[in-house]
């Protein structure tokens, strides 16, 4: 399905968590100045979490399918059967769009997760991959029946001729998709390539973005200075809190702005929400969202 990016829901400030751990997503949907919506990872298999998504529905909130097992780079097609189970899955949930990050989830033939790997593998951001890239995204989008949305991943290290948004601004005009940005991933690429997002953004369409992520991590010492860990149960770094505020003035059409915050204690979550919210309205571009913000009990 290609994009119509006027017609999505705009759905606010939400959380990305596991559905079956801590924090529970009902108690903080129910919370006052809780999640507007709740995003989650899951197995491809829907009657897996339909349990769990239904308690969410049922608390109020609309859910977003965000999983990791999508080849969306590299090469290695994904199977039919494999997409159809994911369309399958957004369809019986009724998630808005589908986002995923473009990282290898598995080699060769046949399925697999991210965890498979360990992490998700980024690819060589040059013009070869981008051509791999443009196919897998037309392979999931000729299947799956909602707006699709490219993510850049976390990265550790860099490689490649073409910059972060010159790769995901063509690969999102030919493909005819979304874009969902990380903040803290567009940390890790800044210490990771030593070149700086703010002077790439005339690479970049900003009006696909639809989606805004902000997540804890951590910084590693190396050798050539430190390197981004995204690790969502840790605190939201400064580097990213900046970030953030300075990418939310750029985005005019975002929809949705998701804090990542898996293994967090609920009692730090609704005062991140607070701040997320704050930021937002004082800040963001995106006048529906904005709106929205206005009705959060």
């Amino acid at each position: 399905m290609k994009t119509d990016i006027a017609d999505l829901p705009v759905l606010g400030v939400g959380a990305s968590l596991s559905l079956s751990s801590k924090p529970d997503p009902v108690s903080l949907v129910k919370a006052q100045g809780g999640p507007s919506f709740v995003e989650y990872a899951g197995l491809v298999d829907v009657e897996a979490v339909i349990d769990e998504v239904n308690r969410v529905h049922e608390a109020g909130a609309p859910v977003l399918y965000h999983p990791s097992y999508i080849n969306f780079c590299g090469s290695y097609p994904n199977s039919r059967d494999w997409l159809e189970e994911t369309a399958k899955h957004i369809e019986t949930v009724n998630s808005a769009w589908f986002a995923q990050d473009v990282a290898y989830c598995f080699w060769e033939t046949g399925s697999a997760y991210s965890t498979s790997l360990g992490y998700f593998i980024p690819p060589v951001f040059n013009q070869v991959s981008l051509e791999r890239a443009v196919e897998r995204v037309n392979e999931v989008q000729s299947i799956v029946s909602v707006t699709v949305a490219v993510e850049p991943p976390p990265l550790t290290f860099f490689t490649g001729s073409m910059s972060l948004f010159e790769f995901f601004g063509e690969l999102s005009e030919r493909a005819d998709c979304a874009i969902l940005l990380d903040m803290g991933h567009l940390v890790s690429y800044e210490m990771a390539s030593g070149k700086k997002i703010i002077e790439q953004l005339d690479q970049l369409p900003c009006e696909r973005v639809i989606e805004v992520h902000i997540a804890g991590g951590r910084l590693k010492q190396a050798n050539d200075g430190p390197i981004y860990v995204d690790a969502h149960e840790c605190t939201i770094l400064d580097q990213t809190w900046a970030m953030f505020e300075t990418m939310l003035p750029k985005l005019p059409d975002v929809k949705a702005v998701c804090y990542e915050c898996e293994g967090v204690q609920e009692s730090s979550v609704l005062p991140t929400l607070k701040k997320i919210r704050r930021l937002v309205k004082e800040q963001s571009a995106s006048k529906g969202l904005v709106n929205k913000l206005d009705n959060v009990k």
